[in-house]
């Protein structure tokens, strides 16, 4: 009988701790996501909104491409002409995300190798994001939700309904 109890137990803290491990991440990702958020209040320039397009026009994805043939100018008007016209020839250390954002639609030069926060590790067509800089040339942060920081954010949102269930507002 105290076997059956042991073993129930073991289960549990096993289901337990397995729960735990998977939800942590998500959770780092939250608070990295929600950083971004209050940091990017505090800058010059602010937009959050929704990736419409990453990278070059012409490939799918990545970074700025210098054009070609050798005769043509020695910019990316091809695979990023937004870039182009905001940074000519230094274009190719350069990724265009196009956005439709609260300034409407418009882009976001990120330096090759920027890191993003809150577990979106590259940003994707149709994912939502924050930024904050100097410029939308020079952003100083860029925070993508991955899926799990999304996750938690639902659960973060479902439990201030019940709360204000509760108190009734």
């Amino acid at each position: 009988m105290i076997a059956k109890k042991r073993i129930i137990w073991l289960i549990a803290g096993i289901a337990i701790i397995s729960l735990i491990l998977l939800v942590i991440p998500g959770i780092v990702d939250y608070f990295n996501y929600q950083s971004a958020v209050e940091a990017a209040g505090s800058m010059p320039w602010q937009d959050g909104g929704k990736i419409t397009m990453v990278g070059s026009h012409v490939l799918v994805g990545g970074p700025c491409v210098l054009d070609t043939p050798a005769s043509s100018p020695t910019t990316c008007a091809i695979s990023c002409p937004l870039v182009t016209g905001a940074l000519g020839t230094a274009c190719a250390g350069y990724i265009e995300i196009d956005i439709i954002g609260q300034l409407g639609t418009t882009f976001i030069a990120a330096p090759i190798g920027f890191v993003y926060k809150g577990g979106g590790a590259y940003p994707v067509e149709g994912m939502q994001f924050i930024a904050g800089g100097a410029t939308n040339i020079s952003p100083w942060v860029i925070g993508i939700p991955g899926a799990s920081a999304s996750r938690i954010q639902k659960l973060v949102d479902s439990f201030k309904v019940i709360i204000a269930g509760f108190n009734g507002k």
